[in-house]
């Protein structure tokens, strides 16, 4: 797994300077291939294989690791034959929905069943484009679909302590099974804002994060990534349904999926890499920074690139130094 994370890293610093290329912040010289497949790299490069990272431990078998290289192997395609890029990404999204269609078959739960259709979203998604030849509003809406349905059912998961009425889980899987089916029907931006309203409602209606922003330190923290990336899902929710746009769309990829990441990355990083997790305020910082981004990118977009890209590598690396921070003092308490 660490040998890994060094090129998702590398395909996260190009996808995010290729989305600041786009709006007029060229902090990182890039070549074609970086602006032109930046949502690819992204979705799939960045975040698709590094789920599938997670699904192999989870996994536990040596063979399982072939998913997240056949998406490694896809990110590179891009640059020497980006023809095969779309294959290649639907044997990454295969190879997720196989390993999420096992795990489910261990525990046969809602949660995980909703893991399995996210990887079938994916998996549609990757093969509209390789069909299309190129990215179009199908493929797009597939790979939000696929982002948004993991991340609910992680929070579906953390959810089932607390008391609901026994309607709230129906809702919950009709507006998930709603949103799978959006990027595909007619109208299907209206059926994905519905989706999104809905789900976002029912986040802050039932997810612990309401109880735990009242505690301090880390869970506090978490609460609040998690919030703010509610509020984004609903308020993207409403643009579907005036008809999508960039905000729409990057109110959920930027304001929803990056506010998650920031949220459960002190929760799945140390799992993952077997370490104890160490929190700091200053993690707060590239929080903030996301959200005065996102509100500056209708009117000053290239502020809004510098912000939002500021505020990712930010939190990487201010991560990693709390992370490296707390070892060192661990080590030094146990002297």
């Amino acid at each position: 797994m660490p040998i890994l994370l060094l090129p998702m890293m590398a395909l996260l610093l190009l996808g995010v300077a290729g989305g600041a290329w786009r709006l007029g912040a060229d902090w990182l010289p890039l070549t074609h291939t970086g602006l032109v497949y930046h949502g690819a790299l992204m979705v799939n490069g960045f975040f698709a294989t590094l789920i599938s990272c997670e699904r192999c431990v989870a996994h536990g078998r040596g063979w399982a690791w072939l998913v997240p290289a056949s998406g490694l192997l896809a990110s590179a395609s891009l640059w020497w034959r980006p023809e095969l890029a779309p294959a290649l990404y639907g044997l990454l999204a295969a190879g997720m929905t196989i390993l999420s269609w096992q795990l489910w078959r261990r525990q046969p739960q809602d949660f995980t069943l909703l893991l399995v259709l996210a990887c079938g979203a994916l998996l549609l998604a990757n093969l509209d484009w390789w069909r299309q030849g190129a990215v179009g509003a199908a493929t797009e809406r597939g790979w939000l679909v696929f982002l948004v349905l993991t991340i609910a059912a992680e929070r579906l998961e953390l959810s089932r302590l607390l008391p609901k009425p026994r309607w709230a889980k129906r809702v919950f899987m009709g507006l998930a099974l709603g949103l799978l089916a959006a990027p595909w029907l007619p109208l299907g931006h209206l059926w994905l804002g519905a989706a999104l309203v809905g789900l976002a409602l029912w986040l802050l209606r039932f997810d612990i994060a309401r109880k735990t922003i009242k505690s301090r330190g880390l869970p506090r923290y978490v609460a609040a990534c998690l919030l703010a990336g509610y509020g984004w899902l609903g308020l993207s929710g409403l643009l579907w349904l005036g008809g999508g746009g960039d905000m729409a769309l990057h109110g959920v990829m930027l304001g929803f999926v990056m506010a998650m990441v920031f949220g459960h990355a002190p929760v799945i990083a140390p799992a993952l890499l077997k370490i104890q997790c160490h929190y700091h305020w200053l993690l707060y910082l590239p929080l903030a920074l996301l959200q005065l981004g996102l509100l500056a990118r209708h009117d000053w977009p290239r502020l809004s690139a510098q912000l939002t890209s500021l505020a990712i590598l930010g939190f990487v690396l201010t991560f990693v130094g709390v992370q490296l921070a707390g070892y060192l003092q661990r080590r030094q308490e146990v002297r």
